[in-house]
């Protein structure tokens, strides 16, 4: 009978006891998952649903004579730079704070800025509150740039 047990594949032979171990593992993954991770999904889906607020807001920030000397051309948004940033709507998604990660042209080593966003809906229409680039890194280049404030 002890002969039958060993010809088995050792999986076989385990897999109740790996299916157990699984199963634990991959409820401690989920319990250890921020409690805001569901509503930040929410967030960002309806934010690639309304990509007309960045698209206008950057192109505004394109303008900018201050951003164009500091930065440069500011390079084309791709569609996965959202994931990137962070997006927050209001209870009701009549207001919406985003911010996304912005790069120039201009060659400067270990640049980071960032595109603050925040709109509100009025009348089914996305009105800026206020439109800044910070400038986070280098240290020495530390720097906000107000485009739009009302």
């Amino acid at each position: 009978m002890g002969d039958i047990n060993r010809n088995k594949v050792w999986f076989k032979r385990k897999r109740t006891w790996l299916l157990l171990v699984m199963l634990m593992g991959l409820g401690l993954f989920i319990s250890s998952l921020p409690s805001e991770l569901p509503m930040n999904i929410v967030y960002l889906t309806k934010a690639y649903s309304e990509p007309e607020i960045c698209k206008e807001a950057f192109e505004i920030s394109k303008k900018n004579s201050k951003v164009l000397e500091i930065l440069g051309e500011l390079e084309p948004m791709e569609s996965l730079d959202l994931l990137n940033g962070s997006v927050f709507y209001s209870k009701g998604g009549d207001s919406v704070a985003i911010t996304i990660n912005v790069e120039g042209s201009k060659e400067i080593k270990d640049i980071r800025s960032k595109l603050d966003v925040v709109a509100f809906r009025i009348d089914g229409n996305w009105e800026y509150q206020k439109i800044q680039i910070r400038i986070k890194n280098p240290v020495e280049m530390r720097e906000i740039i107000p485009i739009l404030e009302k």
